[in-house]
């Protein structure tokens, strides 16, 4: 490369000397012109030799700090399951405690319980059903519509709520679900202030499933209400949905048999039936979380996709912020991408695989290393 660039240096000097007006070669001139030929000659190769250094010099620096081009891993949707579904059960109905937990805790479902603080009775029951894996949501301190509130009410009813939840349940609360499913710009200010996700808009069709390609309002998620007149057919259709479209969707329910346990309530005959068919469901890859579990899940999984790496030497490490407000102990599946065998690690220590070939990577840490040996 050095003599072919030299070689048209000198070619060019020759041709500019060459070319002069000489009035004659004599052996004064001759010198001259040796004399600039040479200086030309050398200012060309300080020239190139500047420019293949630099040129260098940029490329390793891209090499070391630029963001990979190629994801270096994938996060399993959903846990690493199909699709996923969340009960989500409203208001604090005695029902719930006598008739969902129970049901719930016999086939291993864990749902999510939006309180309402006004609402709540049997405290010790509602603690119980709490530590046996049922998570605890904010529904308000007493469920009233949006328009009817104040800016004071409107903060009210999320922050006195959340406080009187995590004070009874030694918790930190930090889901809450609309009531009425109606929102207003002041009750969403102090939601966002609280909570990391809210239940929220009814949606329709397609929009009332969240897929994993899409990020969701985290703060207007939807839910599908059940209706005493919907038939078992009507249940089958929605997981079967969400199966079909690899998605998310959440159920809510309020009363249980009799019209006086709540809100449109399921009979309990089709609730039962319910149950049944998520735990079958569930052997086909169906995951059923609680709300905030799901949400928290779907959010760290959106974060880690949209981090940039930093590339050194055959490692690329992914660093990224965990939200505030965020719940504690989110692990996310994670497969690598390429080939040849990958090691992952975190806090320097290093990953092994599950027994589905996995990674279970922690959110909290902030930080991911793919590659070589440390």
């Amino acid at each position: 490369m050095t003599t072919n660039l030299s070689a048209f240096a000198y070619v060019d000097c020759e041709y500019k000397l060459f070319n002069m007006e000489r009035p004659s070669l004599s052996p004064s001139n001759a010198i001259r012109s040796g004399t600039a030929c040479a200086l030309l000659l050398s200012e060309s190769a300080s020239n190139v030799m500047s420019t293949l250094t630099h040129t260098l010099l940029v490329w390793s620096l891209l090499g070391a700090c630029c963001p990979a081009q190629t994801p270096a891993f994938k996060v399993l949707p959903w846990n690493d399951h199909a699709a996923a579904i969340s009960l989500t059960f409203d208001d604090a109905r005695p029902v719930q405690l006598d008739v969902a937990v129970p049901e719930l805790n016999k086939r291993h479902l864990r749902a999510t319980l939006f309180v309402t603080v006004s609402k709540l009775t049997r405290l010790d029951g509602w603690r119980q059903a709490h530590l046996q894996g049922h998570e605890i949501g904010n529904h308000s301190v007493s469920h009233e519509h949006p328009s009817e509130l104040t800016k004071a009410s409107e903060e009210i009813q999320v922050e006195d709520a959340k406080q009187f939840l995590d004070s009874n349940f030694q918790c930190d609360v930090s889901i809450f679900a609309y009531p009425y499913a109606e929102l207003s710009p002041g009750l969403q200010f102090w939601v966002k202030k609280y909570n990391f996700a809210a239940r929220g808009w009814r949606g329709d069709g397609n929009l009332l499933y969240v897929t994993s390609d899409t990020e969701p309002d985290w703060y207007n998620l939807p839910s599908q209400p059940i209706y005493t007149k919907y038939d078992a057919a009507v249940y089958k259709g929605w997981i079967g949905r969400a199966m079909a479209m690899g998605a998310w969707t959440t159920i809510q329910i309020h009363g249980i048999g009799d019209p006086s346990t709540g809100f449109e309530p399921i009979p309990q005959d089709r609730f039962l039936f319910l149950l049944d068919y998520l735990k079958n469901q569930q052997h086909e890859g169906l995951w059923i979380a609680p709300f905030g579990e799901v949400a928290a899940y779907l959010r760290a999984q959106k974060i880690l996709e949209q981090v940039q790496s930093q590339n050194y030497k055959n490692d690329q490490k992914f660093t990224w912020e965990v939200p505030s407000p965020f719940p504690r102990g989110v692990v996310l599946k994670v497969k690598p991408i390429g080939q040849g065998h990958q090691h992952l690690y975190q806090s320097g220590r290093e990953l092994h695989r599950n027994g589905s070939g996995d990674y279970s990577v922690s959110f909290d840490l902030r930080e991911l290393t793919v590659g070589g040996q440390l």
